[in-house]
């Protein structure tokens, strides 16, 4: 099986687009801003509330447009925002900027609540504007490889920490929402016969493995946040093949018996492995297209309405391993 690796041209045929990137810590720093501010056909802006970052990244990147606060930046009327706060000021931000009719790529999750999601995703919806939660595995050339592959058996996702168990909303919308669109990305369809099993400690969830069916195809999603490492691994099965994925930069092909090796290129970049460079490439079609794509919304609602679903049943019991 083959993999595509993207490059990093950027075609200058298309006009300068101006995005504003609000909330500038650790995300934003390492992944988001590094790969806009060497686009060609990008001019971000920068918006934070802490001064000090404003101006260091200001000098580093040489960029002359910095913001405060978000309401200047919505009076300045860039191209499109891209929203790297924390998850608890989402609801506030993403909604006075669709409101202001600009464009939205916001950090997973949406939001804690599938209320306020809902209330996101109807105002996208009545404003004509395009909204884009920015799940990257989706985007990562080894699992978007995975995508194109046939009729899949089974596919099972495990994504283990060290130390880190969690309040149980935090848990399952911040981290564990990985594995729950992940595994819709690779079967898509209805979730039927959904299994959650938990185990808390002291109130907090360590460990946490759901199991459904989409149609013939059996998913399994798990996360432990007592391991003793830090390690994801994705399982995907077709009739007569089985493709292991380590990390996102790595993995095995086998078919009838025999193994091929799935890598990379020594000076592949880990922003191109892990899939935001070919998240940023569809961000920016979304707008220069600048129309609201309701199957997306539709498709960041489902997940997000699975995660409240797996909240619920643990927060009610309903499930197996307390």
């Amino acid at each position: 099986m083959s993999h595509p690796i993207h490059s990093f041209t950027h075609s200058l045929l298309h006009p300068l687009i101006s995005i504003a990137q609000i909330g500038l810590g650790d995300i934003a720093q390492k992944a988001y801003l590094p790969l806009l501010a060497t686009r060609a056909d990008v001019e971000p802006w920068l918006c934070t509330r802490d001064t000090a970052v404003l101006e260091q990244l200001s000098r580093q990147y040489r960029i002359a447009n910095t913001f405060p606060s978000v309401r200047e930046v919505i009076a300045r009327r860039p191209d499109a925002a891209m929203v790297h706060s924390a998850t608890e000021s989402h609801a506030d931000i993403v909604g006075a900027l669709l409101d202001g009719g600009i464009p939205v790529f916001v950090d997973k999750p949406l939001s804690y609540s599938l209320i306020e999601s809902d209330r996101l995703l109807q105002l996208a919806a009545q404003r004509g504007v395009p909204l884009m939660v920015g799940f990257n595995r989706r985007y990562a050339p080894l699992v978007s490889a995975l995508r194109r592959q046939t009729n899949p058996l089974q596919v099972t996702w495990h994504k283990n920490r060290v130390d880190l168990p969690g309040e149980v909303r935090t848990f399952v919308f911040d981290d564990f929402i990985h594995v729950v669109d992940g595994l819709r990305f690779l079967a898509p369809g209805p979730v039927e016969d959904l299994n959650v099993h938990a185990r808390l400690r002291d109130g907090r969830l360590t460990n946490l493995q759901v199991r459904w069916r989409t149609g013939e195809t059996l998913l399994t999603g798990g996360m432990n946040r007592v391991s003793g490492r830090t390690s994801e691994t994705i399982d995907y099965h077709t009739p007569g093949q089985q493709c292991t994925l380590h990390d996102l930069h790595s993995g095995v092909h086998y078919r009838a018996a025999e193994r091929t090796d799935l890598s990379f290129n020594h000076w592949t970049p880990t922003l191109e492995k892990r899939g935001f460079v070919a998240m940023i490439d569809d961000w920016l079609e979304v707008v220069r297209r600048g129309n609201h794509d309701a199957p997306r919304a539709a498709d960041i609602r489902a997940t997000h309405a699975l995660c409240e679903t797996i909240v619920e049943r643990i927060e009610l019991g309903d499930t197996m391993g307390r």
